[in-house]
């Protein structure tokens, strides 16, 4: 059943270990020039001061409303930003939903500016296609947005044609972030879309599955996010070879199941397999970007013995590897096809190369005929 919504908008915050920042991150909410939402802090079960500093701030936000500001505490740590995630969209009670970076911001306007366009639009989500970031310290912000294509320049509702739209995040036309999108609460649980308990990559999945599913999608040039770069987090932790190759693998058939479930449930993919499959090409090439730059360090039978052991006790994994099977032989292809343009411009050139040089000795010999007159 789903609850009776009393805000605008639900800011949900997951927290873990953030005493350095999330007090900023709270600071930038207080600044809101748009007063009708609601704070739920999701604390992983931190062990630094993360706690204390939000409770610090619960007269701040609450002299303005009753519960304005929420501090949940998990028992245990879950790892990663899925299920602090999941814990907010489940007690929260606004009318959208727009997650926040416990290290990150907002403008001081965010909410001002999106609420209103998803309102006009009656959307299921609202997109920014750029944000603001800086490096931890005093760098300048610079503007970001690493999604290719044109920008919009005004708010667009995008296609609802799913094989147009599975193509465009295939080319890389989304950003993944879930703090890029203000979402509608009452979508979120109606097509029960969730954060799934991934390490990396949860952002992508859940991204993949609202493109998939919301009727009304809309871009805006809206910039709205401060996006911190701080060198320890966990997406720019680096690890041993194989730990890294351990986490990736997780990484890829985790994903590739969730995906492949919320696909299999939906009728247009039922019928297009094609599309479908494209959409597991996204999930795959971004975790397989990864597993190349660890191949490239690792001998060929190394690497072929980490595969053989993280696949063996993967259940349902027969589609996963047809897939790969498949998407290696594709590549193998159209190396072999490159190869062959290769050569054949080569020849091509050669033979260029062989006429410049015939015609260069025929103009040689012209100049000696003219000399002799």
């Amino acid at each position: 059943m789903i609850k009776k919504t009393i805000h605008a908008v639900s800011i949900v915050i997951p927290m873990y270990n953030a005493e350095k920042y999330i007090g900023e991150c709270l600071d930038s909410i207080l600044a809101q020039t748009f007063k009708d939402f609601e704070v739920i802090v999701v604390d992983d079960c931190s062990t630094d001061t993360s706690r204390a500093v939000v409770e610090s701030y619960l007269p701040k936000f609450n002299q303005m409303e009753d519960d304005k500001l929420k501090l949940i505490r998990r028992k245990n740590n879950s790892g990663s930003a899925g299920t602090p995630r999941n814990i907010g969209i489940s007690l929260s009670r606004g009318e959208y939903i727009h997650f926040v970076d416990s290290d990150d911001m907002i403008t001081k306007t965010a909410l001002e500016e999106l609420y209103p366009i998803a309102k006009k639009f009656d959307a299921d989500v609202v997109h920014c296609e750029r944000y603001f970031q800086f490096n931890d310290g005093n760098s300048p912000l610079t503007l970001e947005g690493y999604q290719s294509g044109e920008l919009v320049k005004e708010p667009t509702l995008i296609t609802e044609d799913l094989s147009e739209r599975v193509k465009d995040l295939y080319n890389r036309r989304f950003l993944w972030n879930v703090w890029s999108k203000m979402i509608r609460r009452d979508f979120i649980l109606e097509n029960d879309i969730r954060m799934k308990n991934i390490a990396i990559g949860e952002d992508t999945i859940f991204t993949c599955c609202i493109v998939c599913s919301a009727k009304k999608y809309v871009r805006v040039p809206n910039m709205m996010n401060i996006y911190r770069v701080v060198e320890n987090s966990i997406s720019h932790k680096k690890m041993d070879l194989q730990k890294n190759f351990h986490r990736w693998i997780g990484e890829l058939n985790d994903g590739f199941q969730v995906l492949d479930k919320f696909l299999r449930e939906r009728e247009f993919f039922q019928k297009h397999p094609d599309v479908k499959h494209l959409a597991f090409e996204v999930w795959v090439r971004e975790c397989c970007g990864y597993l190349q730059e660890i191949y490239a360090q690792i001998p060929a039978w190394q690497f072929d013995e980490f595969i053989r052991k993280e696949f063996e006790d993967v259940e349902n994994k027969n589609e996963l590897m047809a897939f790969i099977f498949s998407r290696m032989n594709v590549f193998n292809v159209n190396l072999d096809r490159q190869s062959t343009m290769i050569q054949q411009m080569h020849a091509h050139i050669q033979q260029q190369n062989q006429v410049i040089k015939q015609q260069q000795e025929q103009i040689q010999q012209l100049q000696s005929q003219l000399n002799k007159l």
